[in-house]
């Protein structure tokens, strides 16, 4: 009986619903929205055209690969977002160490200077000591008894 149907290239709702695995109402719903004419009524049964099938089925099909495709874009987001906190992560930890070292010049540079400067007296100290031992040699004996 099926294939009889088919030959005649007509269908019931319901046996549209079950080909392409949607619900009946779905089904009636694409009909309407699409102003497709029934080509046979008895009572109230409605026949329609095979070729509605192959419609829904390529309209499902197309839903499908969305989901699909919303899939993967969900999937690639958490993976992006994943990448990103590591990616903060590891600026946040640089930052650190920028700043760690950053501070240890600094407290290098303060030091090199106050050892610079210690250098610079004990220097200019030797030299006052040096020109007041060369003033005291160029004294004449009797001036060093006075």
């Amino acid at each position: 009986m099926n294939v009889k149907k088919i030959e005649n290239g007509v269908l019931t709702v319901s046996e549209i619903a079950e080909r392409v695995g949607i619900s009946r109402n779905k089904v009636w719903s694409y009909i309407r929205r699409n102003g497709i004419e029934a080509k046979e009524k008895k009572g109230n049964s409605f026949r329609f055209d095979s070729k509605i099938v192959s419609e829904l089925k390529e309209k499902q099909s197309k839903k499908q690969e969305k989901k699909s495709s919303n899939d993967v874009s969900e999937t690639v987001l958490e993976i992006l977002q994943k990448q990103l906190e590591i990616k903060d992560k590891q600026i946040r930890e640089q930052q650190e160490t920028i700043n760690y070292f950053r501070n240890e010049n600094l407290t290098l540079r303060l030091e090199s200077n106050k050892q610079r400067k210690l250098l610079e007296d004990k220097e200019s100290k030797l030299r006052a000591i040096s020109e007041n031992d060369l003033k005291t040699e160029k004294k004449h004996w009797w001036q060093s008894l006075f």
